[in-house]
């Protein structure tokens, strides 16, 4: 067994493997694992290409294998390095890419020449990392097995407080359209801040909708708001809210996965049509959203590729060859949102036998702030100026981005209206507006029911996200859902999240 493990340098295959393996077990409830089949082979492929390079320079399979297995180690596990130098005083100087990526050039050449002009076998070092990383599988195999086989809780959860109700026989049922536009704040926020106007009002007044002025959301960042509004609760397990980091987001798709809306609504027989950016029991989003990994990223977000394109790559997009690799990251929100508004409009036309439940989730007025005022495409230089310099009076082009964000708003409800006048219609921020402003105002969101009997009895003009459903679901369905306290929580991030 030892002159096997001498004569082959198997630690090479077992370096992806091990480097995925372990990223499964870190997340398993995360990843299925029928998608880490495509990351092992293509960090194999390249592990053996790379190694095949360096054996035209040695020809000797030995050195060549070391010399790919240190340039892989650096791509896998550069993220590790990367945080662990930013987080801590004394090296937060030398984390910058231009340091790391000269240093490890400039170590890596003196380590091929050192390798080049020595004879040294290495044999003895192939048997140790043979050796040492059958063992990391090994401990991670079992690690694995034992996390299958234990129920894995949720480090959030929220309360269960559904009472199963009987049947009402004398509900519609109608369609509901829940339409979630991404930091779409309320029009009073908007008008008390920047004495904007907001035309969306008019509209949605003149088509009988019910305006909640002085709406507000529970959390102020994303996953935490739609996890509160879909389950109706409040979030508990949160250990620090000042420091709120990767795995308190990660486990908020879990709740949002599981919610009480969807399986409530599925109880009452509604179909669940999942347009938005979030994965549903047994409805996964057809769409990718940028500002959380989701499955196999979690694993890949470590390399080196994944943190150059996340952290630099956009300020590298208006140059070639960069542009072609970094525009469609650029551009994802808007061919995300184009298509939903187009899923939804095929919705309308469609004659389903059962009551359905749509969810979408568009990414605006969110930034990137892709149209300006006059409804036209920005080109990829000024949105990346945008981004990469924010001008001091950062909202204004939010602002001039809303009409945009209205006309596409406005064109959906017109062709629900025609088509189906019996469905409700639910449009809603996650959150307010989270520029340069008091904090209050980064939950105070857009908030507007249509009803087919334009009965707002039970709506009240401060309600939060946490009621909005109660509210919904006891004016259409009978039910006798007590209202929680409607309550604000103010969430930071941990510094060393990114």
């Amino acid at each position: 067994m030892s002159a096997k493990l001498q004569q082959q340098p198997v630690y090479l295959l077992l370096l992806p493997v091990f480097f995925v393996l372990h990223g499964y077990v870190e997340n398993l409830q995360y990843i299925h694992p029928a998608d880490l089949v495509m990351p092992v082979f293509t960090y194999l492929s390249i592990t053996i290409g790379i190694a095949f390079l360096c054996w035209l320079l040695f020809r000797d399979i030995h050195k060549s294998a070391m010399a790919a297995f240190v340039l892989m180690n650096f791509y896998f596990f550069f993220g590790a390095l990367h945080t662990f130098l930013r987080v801590h005083e004394g090296t937060r100087r030398i984390s910058s890419y231009t340091f790391l990526l000269l240093a490890f050039v400039t170590l890596f050449a003196v380590l091929l020449f050192y390798m080049k002009k020595n004879c040294r076998s290495y044999r003895e070092l192939t048997v140790f990392l043979n050796v040492l990383f059958l063992i990391y599988i090994v401990v991670d195999t079992i690690s694995l097995i034992s996390n299958a086989t234990t129920a894995q809780r949720n480090k959030l959860v929220v309360s269960s407080f559904i009472q199963k109700n009987p049947a009402c026989d004398t509900c519609t049922r109608p369609d509901i359209y829940f339409l979630l536009m991404d930091e779409y704040a309320s029009s009073t926020a908007l008008k008390q801040l920047y004495h904007y106007d907001n035309s969306l009002d008019s509209f949605l007044l003149n088509n009988h909708f019910s305006i909640q002025k002085h709406s507000y959301s529970n959390y102020n960042y994303t996953p935490f708001s739609i996890a509160s509004l879909l389950n109706m609760s409040y979030i508990n397990g949160i250990k620090n809210k000042n420091a709120v980091d990767m795995d308190d987001f990660l486990a908020c798709q879990l709740v949002i996965r599981n919610n009480e809306v969807i399986k409530t609504l599925s109880a009452k027989g509604y179909d669940i049509v999942n347009y938005s950016i979030f994965d549903l029991a047994g409805h996964p989003t057809i769409v990718p959203q940028s500002f959380l990994p989701s499955n196999t990223d979690l694993i890949t977000r470590r390399t080196l590729f994944w943190n150059i394109r996340k952290d630099i790559g956009w300020r590298l997009v208006k140059w070639y060859p960069f542009k072609w690799i970094w525009k469609s990251d650029l551009m994802l929100n808007t061919i995300s949102n184009e298509k939903l508004i187009t899923l939804v409009k095929q919705s309308i036309r469609e004659k389903p036998r059962s009551p359905r439940f749509i969810y979408a989730h568009f990414l605006m007025p969110h930034y990137p702030y892709y149209y300006n005022n006059k409804g036209r495409l920005k080109d990829i230089s000024t949105i990346m100026d945008e981004m990469d310099h924010p001008a001091p009076k950062d909202y204004v082009e939010y602002l001039n981005y809303l009409p945009y964000v209205n006309s596409r708003i406005e064109d959906m409800i017109t062709a629900i209206r025609h088509k189906e006048p019996s469905a409700v219609i639910i449009l809603m921020g996650d959150h307010g507006f989270r520029g340069q402003v008091p904090h209050d105002y980064h939950f105070k969101n857009l908030n507007a029911v249509y009803f087919p009997d334009t009965d707002y009895r039970t709506l009240y003009d401060s309600i939060s996200c946490v009621n909005q459903f109660r509210v919904i679901f006891n004016k259409l369905f009978k039910e006798s859902l007590p209202l929680a306290k409607d309550t604000p929580v103010y969430l930071t991030k941990r510094q060393a999240y990114r």
